[in-house]
């Protein structure tokens, strides 16, 4: 479902960073976050209890699901990215950046997410 998203609502190419949907961008971490609270709700109820992103990442930690330094990663991240795309907002432009921008917490987020979202399907928290 994800790689749809990037496909059909990414505006980035390879000279701009979608920040909001292209590979280590936002949705990335919103689908991680998400991911995991689902995954575990049944034997952690608490890991439910928030709707926003940065409580959903810090209850898989706070629950020793997720290592705290890989949310660390994450919601630095998805701060730094709100702030710009806020900034953007201000100024009535779209959520793209020169694709140099962000390169090693994209890159940070990406790794996170193929070592959790592994195709074989294996059980690896990381």
């Amino acid at each position: 479902m994800r790689e749809r998203m990037r496909r059909e609502l990414s505006r980035g190419d390879t000279r701009r960073f979608d920040i909001k949907q292209d590979s280590g961008g936002i949705a990335d971490i919103e689908f991680l976050a998400q991911y995991w609270a689902l995954r575990w709700a049944r034997e952690y109820p608490p890991v439910v209890m928030y709707a926003d992103t940065i409580r959903q990442l810090e209850s898989v930690a706070s629950a020793n699901l997720v290592p705290q330094a890989s949310v660390d990663v994450l919601t630095a991240a998805y701060r730094a990215y709100r702030a710009r795309i806020h900034r953007l907002s201000l100024d009535a432009a779209t959520p793209l950046v020169p694709a140099e921008h962000f390169f090693e917490v994209r890159s940070a987020v990406t790794a996170l997410w193929d070592a959790t979202m592994c195709a074989d399907g294996q059980d690896r928290r990381v």
